[in-house]
């Protein structure tokens, strides 16, 4: 939402404190799980999967607990029957919605919001006006966070940690830091990504979009890394995924290759996706939403940082088949977004992205 919505939402928030006190409640007072929590976790793919371990951990704890996740619209098909929460409200965003959710998390009489990760200041105001009365927030420097329950300090930990640490305020006990995502039997997705895949057996996947250009690795690098894969085994299929704005990446990579590459960015809905990725051997994948899916299903992952910390945001567990190459390029976040670039992922060197595969190969028996 923009600023002269965010001027709008505070306007309405203060009118109605006015009329409605809102006195804090701190976690001290907290005494048992109520029998309705709100778990807002609204915004992006990878920011939502890396969720899962948390709703995993709160369910496990407090299984007679009514959760209801606040969660962004474009995920649904993704979350149906997800079996660690109750109900689902979806969040699109805008004037209209932001009461149409207050009004059906109401209706649910949460009393506490765990806030995982939310569109800020919207997400403090929600569970507010939802009716919470205990919400709990990571470390944050949101104007509103006198309305938090506990002022929780910064922390150099990977974001699962953070989502874990409001749970323990409340006592969870059964925790668990694994990623998580079950997929369901489908016979009709199943046979859609087998007519894509055209039969083919031994595939690799590659992610080489992300959300943000400056964590992507140059397209010349992926193209190279494809020529040695297929020098050292010519029976591989490389299967190239994203959205439709990464199309064109993929077509240069098609381009260069030829027929054993297929590009198939946009060819599945965010509910096929997880399909699609379980066909493959491994996916080679820049720090973004599709990693962090491939994490939750078990998928063997190589990911690539440099202008990120693979320690805040990366493969937290499974280190077996999911590895890791980081390169100290994170000087770019000193500079505003739009100033950035991906100059320091070609730190990442054609021949550690290749040798890494060589070992995973072998360690996979693939």
């Amino acid at each position: 939402m923009g600023k002269i919505s965010d001027i709008y939402y505070q306007i309405y928030f203060n009118l109605y404190l006015k009329k409605h006190p809102k006195q804090l409640k701190s976690i001290n007072m907290f005494t048992k799980m109520p029998k309705s929590i709100l778990v807002i976790s609204n915004t992006a793919l990878g920011d939502t999967i890396l969720s899962t371990s948390a709703l995993k951990s709160l369910k496990e704890s407090f299984p007679e607990t009514n959760i209801i996740l606040l969660l962004h619209y474009k995920l649904e098909e993704l979350f149906k029957g997800f079996p660690y929460i109750d109900e689902i409200v979806l969040y699109k965003g805008g004037y209209k919605d932001f009461f149409n959710v207050i009004t059906q998390i109401k209706s649910f009489s949460p009393e506490i919001s765990f806030i995982f990760h939310g569109n800020g200041p919207q997400d403090i105001q929600i569970s507010v006006l939802s009716g919470c009365n205990f919400i709990l927030k990571h470390p944050t420097n949101s104007p509103l966070k006198k309305y938090l329950s506990y002022d929780f300090e910064f922390k150099k930990q990977h974001t699962i940690e953070d989502r874990l640490q409001l749970l323990k305020m409340c006592n969870a006990k059964k925790i668990t830091k694994k990623l998580c995502l079950p997929i369901r039997e489908n016979n009709q997705i199943s046979q859609k990504i087998n007519n894509l895949l055209k039969d083919k057996s031994k595939i690799i996947g590659l992610q080489v979009g992300a959300a943000d250009s400056y964590k992507m690795w140059p397209i010349e690098n992926f193209i190279e890394f494809c020529r040695r894969l297929l020098r050292h085994d010519p029976s591989i299929t490389i299967v190239v995924t994203g959205i439709k704005s990464e199309s064109y990446l993929a077509d240069k990579i098609v381009d260069a290759i030829g027929t054993n590459v297929l590009n198939l960015c946009s060819s599945c809905t965010i509910g096929e996706l997880p399909y699609l990725l379980k066909r493959f051997s491994m996916l080679i994948t820049n720090d973004t939403g599709t990693m962090h899916l491939a994490i939750a299903i078990d998928v063997p992952t190589i990911s690539l940082f440099s202008t990120t910390d693979s320690q805040l945001s990366g493969p937290y567990h499974d280190f077996n088949i999911h590895k890791v190459i980081q390169k100290d390029g994170l000087e770019v976040q000193k500079l505003p977004k739009k100033a950035r670039n991906n100059d320091n992922m070609n730190l990442i060197l054609v021949d550690e992205v290749f040798d890494t595969y060589l070992q995973l190969e072998k360690s996979l028996n693939v």
